[in-house]
Formats: structure tokens, sequence, C-alpha cells
């Protein structure tokens, strides 16, 4: 099955290809644990089989892929694979200690588990259905098409949030995931949405909302069968909140009875109902200008607790993902550098080490690992971290810094400092045009923010006045323009100037 693997792959789109790898996981697991009585090492070589078929896709990550898509696609595959092969070392070892002994087990039950049923109809194909169930609960794949989108990385908070909000759906409730910003929320019920083959249009909700506003978005999910993700949901006024439990509770009365029509709230005409479609509502609790909700519309959501996920699983599986083979290590290794760091710096602004940062110095990562294939994986994260962190950093921090980076990596020699010479050249040709001072320093911010252009959209420059922010751009802005040949325009706006409404 592994020799054909790539074949299967490549000739797939990306949603089929990883519909074809979960649905081969589930039967090979499904199998194993049948019978796990009677042949006692079946749960071991499924194990060996999911780590092998884990490593044949990691490797075609390394590979110079035609486009950026086909990445994305291999990616993607690797990352629900580490989850499915974790799972299964999991149930292995559980089955070792003989706390597991068959496929009815809850360790087993509690996974998304994707079945074919050849003998069903679904509403895209007479031959049979796709089925996918957790716990106890099963879902019918909507086939919706999602295009090449990446997936979560699967950790344990993940798993249970997946729990939580199928038995709600089961129960014919809605779900609301609710914790500090950054934990994944809505993240995780638009992931869940993509499982599923199932499309999910997010709201942000403010406090503009109003009762007719929120009515004609339920009414289109209603009757297109959607998911609906609102977003800071307790930002919407009390009084508006009111009607909308009554609007939420009408459409979820409906599904519950398996009509085809009803009654929306204030709507003369009967509407149509789509049994596929669910609510969801994402709150961060105990912020200024948020709600606590109503009684009568808090016991129509089943709440579910986030926090902050384990970065380590993250990093690995990420690390994994852009064809690291030392993944276990340098996830260690990256995840203690960045908690060190956000406890022994000096409290900025601006400092970040959060999962945003986390995986663009990943992208990056697997970025230099392809440019340099027979490098050190030790070295090529060193130089990552090192470069990508260094520009947003005070001069009091940077010692501090390159000093926890030594005692992570300490037989890695330091990796010497990028030189982009045609760029640098042309910069200083445009500092000696501009009778400025060539400033060792000074440049050196300067080469920062081309890194930081290379692999960033948005930058903001800060420091005190008179520091050179405003030459630094200029500076780069004219070296880039000799490099390139084109011209790079610049375009200034005054923020005093500009309105707030």
């Amino acid at each position: 099955e592994i020799e054909g693997l790539r074949s299967f792959v490549d000739n797939m789109p990306p949603q089929y290809a990883l519909l074809g790898i979960q649905l081969m996981w589930t039967l090979d697991v499904t199998k194993a644990l049948d019978e796990c009585r009677v042949k006692k090492s079946g749960v071991a070589e499924c194990t060996k089989k999911q780590t092998a078929i884990l490593s044949e896709l990691s490797s075609w990550c390394l590979e110079e892929l035609p486009n950026k898509m086909t990445r994305t696609k291999y990616e993607c595959l690797v990352t629900i694979q580490v989850h499915q092969r974790d799972v299964m070392a999991d149930l292995n070892s559980f089955f070792k200690q003989k706390k597991l002994h068959s496929a009815t087990d809850f360790e087993w039950l509690k996974q998304a588990r994707f079945y074919w049923q050849p003998e069903e109809e679904d509403l895209c194909d007479d031959d049979g259905k796709l089925c996918v169930s957790v716990t106890n609960v099963d879902f019918m794949y909507m086939y919706e098409y999602l295009g090449c989108k990446g997936r979560l990385v699967i950790t344990p908070l993940t798993d249970r949030c997946y729990i939580t909000l199928a038995q709600a759906i089961g129960m014919f409730l809605g779900g609301a995931p609710a914790g500090p910003a950054g934990t994944g929320k809505t993240e995780t019920v638009k992931d869940m949405g993509r499982s599923l083959g199932i499309y999910v249009i997010v709201t942000n909700c403010t406090d503009q909302a109003s009762y007719g506003s929120m009515g004609k978005i339920y009414k289109g999910l209603c009757m297109a069968g959607l998911w609906g993700c609102f977003d800071e949901f307790n930002r919407i006024k009390l009084p508006v909140l009111s009607v909308v439990a009554a609007q939420v509770m009408s459409i979820l009365d409906a599904k519950r009875l398996g009509q085809e029509t009803f009654y929306f709230p204030g709507d003369p005409q009967k509407i149509g109902m789509d049994p596929t479609v669910c609510f969801f509502i994402t709150m961060n609790p105990g912020y200024a200008g948020r709600q606590e909700l109503p009684e009568n519309l808090k016991a129509l959501f089943r709440s579910c607790a986030m926090m902050v996920p384990d970065r380590e699983i993250i990093i690995r599986v990420l690390l994994c993902a852009v064809g690291y083979d030392d993944f276990v290590l340098l996830s260690r290794k990256f995840t203690v550098l960045y908690a060190l760091s956000e406890e022994q710096l000096s409290k900025q602004k601006h400092y970040d080490f959060g999962l945003r940062n986390i995986l663009s110095v990943l992208r990056t990562a697997g970025q230099t690992k392809r440019d340099n294939r027979d490098s050190s994986e030790a070295k090529l994260l060193y130089q990552t971290l090192r470069d990508m962190n260094l520009s947003k950093m005070v001069a009091q921090d940077v010692p501090l810094f390159l000093s926890l980076l030594k005692d992570l990596f300490p037989k890695v020699p330091s990796p010497p400092v990028a030189v982009y010479k045609e760029v640098e050249d042309e910069v200083n040709k445009a500092v000696d045009e501009a009778g400025l001072i060539q400033h060792k320093n000074w440049l050196k911010k300067v080469v920062q923010l081309y890194e930081t252009t290379v692999v960033r959209h948005g930058i903001m420059v800060i420091g005190p006045t008179g520091g050179g922010k405003t030459q630094i751009f200029t500076m780069l802005r004219k070296g880039l323009a000799e490099v390139n040949k084109i011209p790079y325009r610049e375009a200034r706006l005054n923020p005093k100037a500009i309105l707030a409404s």
C-alpha cells in the first residue's frame, strides 16, 4: 500500500487524498483491534505501518515541488498522519497494559473515525456513503468543496473540544468554546468543519449587531445547511441577545423535530430547513465590554473550556511537516527557548513568542532546510531562531537571548550571519549619496529590515525619535530599486489626518 501511496496522492485533489489516508487508517486500526484477542502482534504491526507511512509522507516535503499548492497538500497529509500515528502508538501502549480489549473501547471511539458504507446512499453517491463518527455521534460527509487548505495540529485539547462539540450536535444543541485569545476556539470549529466536508461561515460579532441582521444570517445558514461560527458573541448587546435566543431556539426545535420547513420568529412565511445546520459561539470571558449571556441562550449551547494548547506538540508536528528528521528533540529545544524568553527577557509591548510567531519561524525553517539539505538540522534551526528574533529585540536583551540559544545548542557553533552582498552594496551607495554616516549598528538594522520584508508583509519599525527609523526605510527602498531595477514607491500617510469613523 505504501508503494502506491505517492501515485494515489498525486492523482487526487487534496480533500480526496486526505480522506483516502483517513479511511485507510480507520480500516487498519479497526481490523487490528477486532483481531487483537487472536492476533496479539496486530496492534504493534499497525503502529509500525503508520510510522512507515509518516516517514514516506515527510520525505516528500523535502523535494523541489512544482507549486505551493502541492506543498500545502503534503504538509496537510503529514499533519493528520502524525496524529494518526500518535493515536496508534497510544492504543498500542494501552493494549500492552491490558487496558484495551476491542474496537468498542472508548479510547478508540473518541477519535474522529472515517467509514465507507457501500450499502448506504448519501447526497452525492448512490454507490455508498462516507460516514464520520466521533464517539457515538455519526456525521455524513458533506463533500463541500473546500480547496487546498492546511489543517490544525490535533492536540489533546483539540480532541476534547471535538468530542464536546460532536455531543452538542448529537443532542441538537450549539457549541460554545470559551477561553482566552489565541487558544484556537474559532480555528477548532473551522477545522472540525473541514474534517466533515462542510463550509463554516465565521461572523465577527460587534455591539452594532441588531436582531434583524442576526436573523438574516441565521435564515441563510438554515436554508443552505451550513455551520455558523459567531466570534466574540458576548459583545452583542443584552436586548439583542434575548431576541437572538428565541431565533436560535426556533431553529434548533425545527431541527430536533426533523421539519423541512418552519416559521422563523417575525417572518410570516415558512422558510426551508436543512438539518446539517449548526451554530457555534466563541467567547473571551472577562474582557471589558463583554456581556454575560442570558440563561435562555446559555441553555441552547454546550460550553467547552479552551486553554493555551501544548506548543511542543504543534512545533513537533509542523517541523515534521516541513521535512525535519530530528523533529522530536528540536521541538523540545524550540519550546524551551520560547518559554525562557517569555520569562527572562525584558517585558516589551512588541515582543511576541506566541503561536503566530512560532508558525512564521517554522515556515522559514522549512525553507532553510530545503535550501541546505546536507547541513545539520540543529544548525539550521539555530540560525532561523536567531535571525528571525534578533531584529525585534532591544539592546539589553540581545546578549541574554544569544546565551540562551548557545545553552540549548551547546555542540553547534554559531552559524555566520547571512550576507546579502548585492543589497548591502547598493544600500551603502545610497547612504553615501544621501550624505549619511555608515554606522555599523544602523546598517545592521537595514539588513534586518530586509530579512523581515522577505518573510513578513506588514512591518512596524519602533524606536526613539531620531533613531533613524525613516532613513532605514528610505535607504532600503533605494537599494532594492537598484538591485531589482524596478521603482519602489513610498506613500506617506499622516495618522492625524485620518478620521477614526
